[in-house]
């Protein structure tokens, strides 16, 4: 098969590396069809080829973005993909949006050529932060139109299926799981760690803030550090440590990482007993599902789907959003406990890597994409 995908790739060092594009993508390849990823840029003027080293290529497409981007409704993103596609010239089977985020499936909208596609819904848009209110309302007109709009969808968890359901009970869902990197498949870990990894650096809605405010007070008396993994500002959280009198992090107990390759995070997880997720709102963060292939405990925010990746107790801990005490409470009791830190790696380990085992989701991927392809020639 030919098979397009539309999706966001990290294309400088400093994007986030979408580990679940880059992962599934070359063993697409691997199983002997041919892939190539349509991705846009507003920084640059002319479209782009670029040779992923791993058999397939990607192809940025350019537009106008900032304030004309704001100004056109999203019109001048949709517009530059939709009028690549319509003199794209090259037979496709099938086309996968991947995400529901950056108006991907409204450019297929309308067009001569018809395939069908299919809208991977990762999260719902939340609209409480100032700085991305306006993006983020207006985006979400568009994510609700193209989940009405649309009849085959990639889900992982009962709240992204739920989702698409409420919007479109005529839709049919796909239960398909990522490929994670195959360094946490292979980490071993050694329960030797007192420290504390939170990924999503200052990402609002991985929610920084709580998490600073809780070690504040877990590291009372003890000798523990935090690891904040993500793009994060050292002067900005400096500020934010500042304005909410967190008297006890220091630049001793706080060390601050930036973006890591799956070597550098799972190094990380051996001097850790714990990867602390405090999201606001999430479907199937990576960071939790790495963590428990890799044998690193969790302790998350009971949100979102994160209740189809951890049974409270058994392969994780879910606390309440916002309960900063109570959360406070789950670290100190998994902080002390070494049988529960060992039951919590165990289970979770088994489970997750048989959700995320990658022969079946690859599997599962291609048969889909065949299965459509195939309705499509009727």
């Amino acid at each position: 098969m030919n098979i397009v995908w539309i999706s966001f790739y990290p294309l400088v060092p400093n994007d986030h590396p979408s580990p679940w594009i880059t992962t599934l993508a070359k063993e697409i390849v691997q199983s002997g069809h041919e892939l190539t990823i349509f991705t846009l840029s507003s920084k640059i003027s002319k479209v782009k080829k670029i040779d992923s080293g791993s058999g397939y290529e990607i192809i940025v497409i350019p537009y106008r973005g900032g304030l004309i981007q704001l100004l056109t409704f999203f019109k001048s993103r949709i517009n530059a993909l939709t009028n690549f596609i319509n003199g794209y010239g090259k037979k496709i089977d099938i086309i996968h949006v991947h995400g529901t985020e950056h108006q991907f499936a409204s450019s297929l909208e309308n067009l001569s050529y018809q395939r069908p596609y299919i809208s991977l819904c990762k999260k719902e848009l939340s609209a409480k932060f100032s700085k991305y209110y306006l993006f983020w309302s207006l985006s979400s007109i568009y994510e609700k139109m193209e989940i009405r709009e649309s009849k085959y969808f990639f889900c992982r968890t009962d709240w992204d299926r739920s989702f698409v359901k409420k919007l479109n009970g005529k839709a049919e869902v796909f239960e398909c799981w990522e490929v994670l990197r195959p360094e946490f498949y292979n980490h071993k870990h050694g329960f030797n760690g007192k420290d504390i990894i939170f990924m999503g650096g200052d990402n609002p809605l991985k929610a920084l803030d709580h998490c600073l405010q809780v070690f504040n007070e877990l590291v009372k008396g003890k000798d523990i550090k935090l690891h904040i993994v993500g793009l994060a500002d050292n002067i900005s959280i400096r500020k934010m440590i500042s304005a909410m009198n967190l008297n006890n992090i220091t630049q001793n107990n706080m060390v601050l990482h930036g973006n890591l390759d799956a070597e550098g995070i799972c190094k990380i997880y051996e001097d850790c007993f714990c990867l602390y997720h405090p999201s606001l709102i999430d479907n199937s963060p990576n960071s939790v599902c790495e963590a428990q292939v890799a044998g690193l405990p969790v302790i998350a925010t009971n949100v979102g789907g994160l209740p189809s990746l951890i049974e409270n107790g058994h392969t994780g801990i879910l606390v309440s959003k916002n309960d900063l005490e109570e959360h406070l409470i789950a670290l100190e009791k998994l902080y002390t406990d070494d049988d529960l830190k060992r039951d919590l790696s165990i289970n979770a380990m088994k489970i997750a890597k048989e959700r995320h085992h990658k022969g079946t989701i690859v599997k599962r991927t291609i048969n889909v994409y065949q299965k459509l392809a195939q309705q499509s020639h009727v």
